[in-house]
């Protein structure tokens, strides 16, 4: 309690020395009138700030919070800067809280997306029929094996179609990455003595069969989800993952897939009906 004490004395005076005219200042004054008084009363108030109430008679409002607007949890509020910022936080969506990992100036999700509806609530159709899935033109979404037992771990697998779908397949204020910002992710990997391994990088580091696991350096924990063809048949969990930018190309749109057998990341393009995993990038400030 002491040290809090001092901390908000320190503060306070700090915040009435800023009032102090320095074209006035004199430091007999300043001694007299600003460092010589103590601490009457503390008074939390309802709103999580605090009433400190001084033995020279003045009241001084503190709030803690990030001061910093920069930061993503920025409070306009604060007024003293608690050490809390952070540049980049997890969220909400569709019931289920997702980790995020920050990576260079980037904030992913750190973790396959796994939603049943789009950023405005409406539902994403779940198709359960190969021959269904094969004739998709828009958005649709699948269990790996249409086994729910697997989003735990996987997520689920969205055609391409949901990805580009207006509605926004990722929460407010985050986005299903373009081709650029994977290049991105993947230009700050190497540069960080990954060069040529960075899909180990980004691999979890258990989950890949054939020894393919990852060194997860920074967090991505990218696991092998496998996919769904755009014949409707499910191939490769437990080897190979594979995730959606939402850049289009031609009748194409570019994908990322890592290998358990290959230490790279592997651009390429990929018809709209396959089935791919989808991370979620933050939008820029």
């Amino acid at each position: 309690m002491r040290l809090f004490l001092a901390m908000l004395m320190l503060m306070t005076s700090a915040a009435l020395f800023s009032q102090v005219d320095c074209n006035l200042f004199n430091i007999q004054d300043l001694a007299a009138d600003y460092l010589s008084f103590g601490v009457d009363t503390v008074i939390l108030q309802s709103d999580g700030s605090y009433e400190i109430q001084l033995s020279n008679g003045t009241t001084a409002s503190i709030t803690f919070g990030c001061t910093d607007p920069l930061y993503f949890n920025y409070d306009s509020a604060a007024n003293t800067d608690d050490g809390s910022c952070k540049t980049c936080e997890g969220i909400e969506f569709d019931g289920y809280t997702y980790a995020a990992v920050e990576i260079g100036d980037q904030c992913w999700f750190a973790e396959n997306l796994r939603t049943t509806v789009y950023a405005d609530g409406s539902a994403i159709p779940e198709v359960t029929d190969n021959i269904a899935w094969a004739g998709l033109s828009t958005g649709a979404r699948c269990d790996y094996d249409n086994n729910a037992s697997n989003v735990a771990t996987y997520g689920r697998l969205y055609n391409w179609y949901a990805v580009a779908d207006a509605a926004g397949l990722c929460p407010t204020g985050w986005h299903v990455a373009t081709d650029d910002e994977w290049t991105d992710l993947e230009n700050h990997i190497s540069s960080q003595g990954f060069s040529g391994t960075e899909g180990t990088a980004l691999k979890s580091m258990s989950g890949w069969g054939g020894g393919g696991n990852g060194t997860d350096d920074f967090g991505f924990s990218a696991l092998p989800g496998g996919l769904r063809s755009y014949d409707g048949y499910f191939r490769s969990a437990g080897s190979y993952g594979y995730w959606w930018s939402s850049s289009p190309s031609g009748g194409s749109a570019w994908s990322r897939h890592l290998y358990g057998s290959n230490p790279g990341i592997i651009r390429s393009n990929d018809y709209p009906r396959y089935g791919f995993s989808v991370r979620c990038l933050r939008d820029a400030e």
